[in-house]
């Protein structure tokens, strides 16, 4: 996997990055690749109990292969809609914060980042209407009642206001509402490749040593960044 940087800076999550800490980057938008052939469609519904997951860190899991990776909680208070992060990855790329202490022992050029949100999945596409201007994002030709992660994009309370609001002064474009009763359920809707471990530098040499001591135990390419 070639080592591609995210971009830093703001994000719905925050004004920045944070010094000495470790983030997991996909630079998909630099490698040229479109953010729709990195989409679950459709969004693949995930029992948190039986997981045992949580919003905050994160959860590691080996496939049949034996290739460890990454089950990462996007949450609602900063991504209050699943497409809030789409739209953010499309032009940043994707940037998560890993603890110091957190399980990246096993994580390789094959590991993949497992992207959730509450919100991805609709339990009860199948009774809903097909909302006006539907189409899958992905070219799949998924009808909405099939579940198609295109509904994401029109849901929210802006949906049919036109635009929702990124970081930096940034929106992008909603669509018309869903009708009736949409129900919403905790859902992968991205699965990306972990293309470098970034950590924000950290004027406490000692600090900085341990972190990337720490980073170097990864089988990641590793970058010391300023932001």
């Amino acid at each position: 996997m070639t080592a591609i940087r995210a971009k830093g800076g703001a994000r719905l999550c925050g004004s920045g990055r944070h010094a000495g800490e470790m983030y997991l980057e996909s630079g998909l938008h630099a490698g040229g690749s479109s953010i729709e052939s990195f989409l679950m469609d459709q969004p693949m519904q995930i029992d948190p109990v039986e997981w045992g997951l949580s919003a905050i860190g994160i959860t590691t899991f080996q496939d049949h292969e034996g290739v460890t990776h990454v089950l990462d909680w996007v949450g609602e208070s900063h991504y209050p809609e699943m497409a809030d992060f789409i739209e953010e990855a499309r032009r940043k790329g994707v940037s998560r914060r890993v603890s110091h202490t957190g399980p990246i022992e096993h994580l390789s050029s094959e590991s993949r980042l497992y992207l959730m949100h509450p919100r991805a999945a609709v339990t009860n596409a199948a009774s809903l209407p097909t909302p006006v201007g539907f189409a899958c994002p992905c070219g799949k030709g998924h009808t909405a009642q099939s579940g198609c992660i295109g509904l994401g994009w029109h849901a929210g309370e802006n949906a049919g206001a036109g635009r929702r609001k990124l970081a930096e002064g940034e929106s992008y474009a909603v669509k018309s509402p869903l009708e009736g009763q949409p129900e919403y359920a905790l859902a992968v809707f991205m699965v990306v490749p972990i293309t470098a471990l970034t950590i924000i530098e950290h004027p406490d040499p000692a600090t900085q040593g341990k972190r990337e001591k720490r980073a170097q135990q990864s089988q990641l390419p590793v970058f010391v960044a300023q932001e």
